[in-house]
């Protein structure tokens, strides 16, 4: 697994940025002034964490955590606020979205939380990845549903059975001539072996 995360930190202070900036050393850190400008960011790119101040500037973090919401269901989503009084921890992590809160004045304790942060995010990135479906997974799950040997299916293949063990293992993929074999065998689509999602538009969704 890739130990860099993507990070962005969203915050009014260039100080609190470059602060966290040089202890996030290890990843792939913007910094952004403006929410704005951090929405169409993030809308954009593939962020695996976002360190976001309760008040940047005409939007608070409820506002920018919403329109996150509407296109990024996955980020992991730590709030800083300077006020405690106001932007109480315990209702902002019951209200919003997000998996964490800090009050951004006692910068230990933010260093702390954030380094929770990286490793709860690194953490679900390998879980993801460890269940993850692939090529090699699907092959040798439908080869078990269909009862047929890696020794029968590389007859009808006409290759050895070694070569079927190394696509179960990953090691090796099929060239698309193969490919497309295998997918008539068992009587899926190419891309369901490769693992790929088809996304209709959302003018179609209603006749799904």
């Amino acid at each position: 697994m890739n130990n860099r995360l993507n990070i962005i930190i969203v915050d009014d202070e260039i100080g609190i940025i470059d602060t966290l900036k040089a202890n996030l050393s290890d990843h792939n850190v913007t910094g952004v002034l403006n929410s704005k400008e951090a929405i169409n960011i993030i809308k954009k790119e593939r962020f695996d964490l976002l360190i976001l101040d309760y008040y940047v500037d005409d939007l608070t973090g409820e506002d920018i955590v919403k329109k996150i919401r509407e296109f990024d269901n996955d980020l992991y989503i730590l709030i800083l606020t300077g006020y405690a009084d106001s932007v109480p921890g315990i209702s902002t992590l019951d209200n919003l979205d997000i998996q964490n809160y800090v009050e951004k004045t006692d910068i230990k304790q933010v260093k702390i939380n954030i380094k929770s942060a990286v490793k709860s995010v690194m953490f679900m990135k390998s879980n993801r990845e460890k269940k993850g479906e692939t090529f090699a997974i699907r092959l040798k799950q439908l080869r078990k549903n269909f009862n047929v040997s890696q020794e029968e299916l590389g007859n009808y293949l006409s290759i050895g059975r070694t070569t079927i063990a190394n696509y179960e293992s990953g090691f090796n993929m099929p060239s698309v001539e193969m490919l497309e074999k295998i997918a008539t065998f068992f009587g899926v689509s190419t891309d369901y072996l490769l693992c790929r999602e088809v996304n209709f538009p959302d003018v179609y969704k209603k006749y799904k």
